[in-house]
């Protein structure tokens, strides 16, 4: 039982599913709100996350193949100039010996 509680991820879900349900007991009984408004909020709500999830499958292979683009700054590097070695040695970068 001990184990059960020591998972941080179980207990902040725990904690978060007593507090939605106290707070939706709240609204019901001190502000009179309806049941079947809280039930069609909630299912709402579901549907809202489920049409986001769905939304992220699709748009996640567009978001994918911009990202395997070259950007401007890995460019930089692939200068001819950039493979030189230095004209002197002050322009060299300085060297720690060991």
């Amino acid at each position: 039982m001990s184990r059960f509680f020591k998972d941080r991820t179980l207990l902040r879900f725990l904690i978060a599913t007593f507090f939605a349900a106290a707070f939706v007991w709240v609204a019901v009984q001190q502000f009179d709100v309806e049941t079947e408004v809280v039930w069609v909020f909630f299912l709402l709500s579901m549907m809202f996350v489920a049409i986001m999830a769905v939304a992220g499958l699709l748009l996640a292979p567009i978001v994918r193949r911009f990202s395997s683009r070259p950007t401007l700054l890995s460019s930089i590097d692939t200068r001819e100039d950039a493979n030189e070695q230095p004209a002197t040695e002050e322009d060299a970068p300085p060297s720690n010996p060991p």
